[in-house]
């Protein structure tokens, strides 16, 4: 089995620096940067319908660590903005009540992500503004040497028109892994306030969050998201020339957000995942799909700066 021991081991070193970048911009106090570090619990789940019936009792549990690391730079009299983020995604997944005539449990157990996210965001006129990013990444179980599959790109343009200082909505494309595959999706944005303390704001398909305000400390939200990847395994573990995972999973649920200080929030979510599924594939040939029955999840977060 080839292993790459030198990848697995920059992930600590990869984690650190993201504390080091969250830690110095909170000291500095300059507008915009941010660091983040999230948690997400899936309770364990049984398989939806599964085709075969040893998969029957068989329960998985899905779970996932968060971190990421924003900066701005600001041009043109605020006219321009460009912001640069870099983030990481453990997801581990753990099995109960596995039956072992099925063979040993499946390999699939810890799945990572790095992107970087490019996202500018320039005004055109005094009612139009456009929304572009690029996000190069790596997905994978790294349990091998790191290849050309193991990459993985999205992108999106919106152009999005402020008709009040209440009220904007922009359309637009994207080309993205939320669904566990990269996929061309049309995009619609949008911005909305009451002007006092009811907010909303979306990126369908992505996600969709509604804010009510009852004081400057406190947040209370509803939050649809997505959420998906497609990840390259070691073709020696899994025997076949080019494995892929691909991962998507939506939420639903009541969102907290408590503000602890100017530059650091709280936030708590839980909630409902109606949808939840597993693919594998051997290249583009699909291999087999396993969908998880409807559960409840919770998330939980903190940020500085932002």
């Amino acid at each position: 089995m080839r292993k790459a021991a030198a990848v697995t081991r920059i992930f600590p070193c990869i984690v650190m620096c993201l504390l080091l970048f969250g830690i110095t911009n909170a000291i500095y106090a300059q507008p915009g940067p941010s660091f983040s570090v999230s948690y997400d619990f899936f309770p364990y789940q049984n398989f939806d319908d599964p085709d075969m019936a040893l998969l029957d009792e068989v329960e998985v549990q899905v779970t996932a660590l968060n971190l990421a690391a924003s900066y701005p730079f600001v041009f043109s009299l605020g006219r321009t903005v460009l912001v640069n983020e870099i983030s990481y995604q453990l997801r581990e997944i753990d099995y109960k009540n596995w039956n072992f005539e099925l063979g040993k449990e499946p390999n699939i157990k810890r799945l990572h992500a790095v992107k970087y996210t490019l996202t500018l965001r320039h005004v055109l006129s005094q009612k139009w503004y456009m929304l572009a990013l690029t996000t190069p990444g790596l997905a994978s179980d790294f349990e091998a040497d790191v290849s050309s599959d193991d990459f993985t790109f999205e992108a999106a343009v919106v152009f999005v028109r402020q008709f009040s200082e209440r009220w904007a909505l922009g359309f637009g494309a994207a080309y993205s892994n939320q669904f566990g595959e990269p996929l061309p999706l049309p995009v619609l944005a949008f911005e909305w306030n009451n002007g006092s303390n009811l907010r909303a704001n979306g990126i369908v398909p992505v996600n969709l969050e509604f804010w009510y305000l009852p004081n400057p400390k406190l947040e209370l939200g509803l939050v649809v998201r997505g959420d998906g990847n497609r990840y390259h395994g070691d073709p020696d573990i899994y025997g076949v020339d080019n494995p892929q995972a691909r991962y998507s999973a939506l939420t639903l649920g009541p969102s907290a957000r408590i503000h602890l200080s100017k530059a650091l929030h709280l936030n708590v979510e839980g909630g409902f995942i109606p949808f939840h599924r597993f693919e594998f594939y051997d290249g583009d040939e699909k291999d087999s799909n396993y969908s998880l029955k409807p559960g409840g999840y919770l998330r939980a977060g903190i940020q500085i700066g932002g």
